[in-house]
């Protein structure tokens, strides 16, 4: 077996779909069907560029077709941080351009989209769905708010307890400086949590 073919063959388990030995992943396609086995290559070619990601995102969020202008409306707005009313002749024409040119035209030769240049009608392909993985990201498994909800909770049951009971101000000063340290502590501890990601 030469190396290619081994290192295509060793990749980890978790891939969402069984990559085959050609090195294209196996989305199980039938002949008549509108999916297909797409190359790792494609697939990396497609998701390197940020408009691309989000053509496909905005693709997969609306059903059915979108018009040219509308994607390109979205797309600048999500560059430039503005509402859809809020941008410039300028930003929405330079992000259609670039799709009308460039993007839209490689991601149907890839075949994820389908790009009617002459309606200017781009509409997602079902082999799409094979990068819907990749576009949506991990689901977040931290709880962090649990860990402030029971400090919130803790301290608040604590100032509480120092009025009802009438601690002197040196106990209610001792609470707070305990809650605080709490507070320190699983603040650190996210931090650390948070950089080794």
């Amino acid at each position: 077996m030469s190396e290619a073919t081994s290192s295509q063959t060793d990749l980890p388990t978790s891939f969402p779909e069984k990559v085959t030995e050609g090195g294209s992943l196996d989305a199980g396609a039938d002949s008549g069907s509108d999916l297909r086995q797409l190359s790792l290559d494609a697939i990396f070619d497609a998701l390197k560029n940020a408009r691309r990601r989000r053509t496909l995102q905005y693709l997969g969020a609306s059903d059915g077709s979108v018009k040219l202008g509308e994607l390109a409306e979205r797309i600048a707005a999500d560059e430039n941080g503005k509402s859809i009313a809020e941008i410039t002749y300028a930003e929405r024409k330079r992000v259609y351009v670039a799709l009308y040119q460039c993007h839209l035209p490689k991601l149907d030769d890839i075949g994820l989209v389908s790009y009617d240049e002459s309606r200017g009608i781009v509409t997602l392909r079902e082999s799409a769905a094979q990068l819907r993985p990749y576009l949506e990201g991990p689901p977040s498994t931290d709880h962090w708010y649990r860990h402030y909800t029971a400090i919130v909770g803790v301290g608040a049951l604590a100032l509480g307890g120092s009025w009802l009971f009438a601690l002197s101000a040196g106990g209610v000063q001792l609470v707070l400086l305990g809650v605080l340290m709490a507070v320190a502590v699983c603040a650190t501890a996210h931090a650390r949590n948070v950089s080794s990601r």
